[in-house]
């Protein structure tokens, strides 16, 4: 069995582990700080993975280990958890069902659990969200989930989208929920983003994407609106701040959590 070893856990690696499925893997286990991506065969992994180790082992039950290392994540009022875990979900919380390593977003990574979290601070009863970057919909899906009217999740990778659907279903979430499509702001590809502003907006993107779409967001939104932008590592902060500034946002707040950053702020 081939066995290519990686620094790092789920969490700190989240941005990672879609590119480990689509290179080939057949699992991934986390232990004691280590990702170990299991493979039939040596693959071309994207130089971007970075600093791993291929090794040969022997044969073992790495779906079972895998099942017993991955942990639901309790978000705010939310509980992530994969669907062998659904009997874990405490009382009292909504329970959110993602499939590991279908598309990125599985809630294991700090900046998931902080949009999921924000959302569910907000009154999101009747109001019309949008999740841009939705990947595999679990913001769009926990807003729908927390009270939201109807939720949009665009994404440019079109593998994404029926992958998002397919989440929504799972979880109870209806099609005049949740509606989900490939494409994103500013490209005029997608009659249903200039239907009308929206209440929420939610984005987990990395900051440079942010600052690139800080107008699209801001017209995009009601005034006074709220935004949640997640995906931002610390360091990038005064790049997001300054674009936020740029396009009229008030009220902008910072929540950090180890190397990464989520952002709230209101149009103006």
């Amino acid at each position: 069995m081939l066995v290519y070893h990686l620094p790092g856990t789920f969490e700190t690696r989240e941005h990672h582990l879609d590119l480990l499925w689509e290179a080939g893997a057949t699992g991934l286990e986390e232990r004691r700080g280590l990702i170990r991506a299991y493979f039939d065969d040596r693959a071309a992994l994207p130089a971007e993975i970075g600093d791993g180790e291929w090794l040969e082992e022997a044969e073992q039950d790495w779906q079972a280990e895998f099942k017993r290392t991955l942990k639901p994540v309790q978000a705010g009022r939310v509980t992530i958890v994969a669907p062998w875990q659904q009997q874990e979900v405490p009382a009292g919380q909504l329970p959110l069902v993602i499939e590991p390593g279908m598309a990125f977003g599985t809630g294991h990574h700090a900046t998931t659990r902080m949009a999921v979290e924000a959302l569910g601070e907000l009154d999101l009863s009747g109001k019309r969200v949008l999740d841009v970057g939705t990947g595999s919909g679990v913001l769009a899906i926990a807003a729908a989930l927390l009270g939201a009217g109807w939720t949009l999740g665009v994404d440019i990778d079109p593998v994404t989208i029926p992958i998002a659907r397919e989440n929504a279903g799972v979880n109870g979430v209806q099609a005049s929920q949740a509606q989900f499509e490939e494409g994103t702001l500013g490209l005029g590809d997608l009659d249903v983003l200039e239907d009308a502003p929206f209440d929420v907006l939610v984005a987990n993107l990395y900051a440079e994407l942010h600052d690139l779409l800080a107008g699209e967001y801001a017209a995009h939104m009601q005034p006074s609106a709220p935004l949640i932008l997640t995906g931002i590592l610390t360091g990038k902060l005064p790049l997001v701040r300054s674009a936020l500034g740029r396009e009229g946002f008030a009220d902008v707040q910072v929540r950090e959590d180890g190397e990464w950053a989520l952002v709230t702020a209101r149009r103006a």
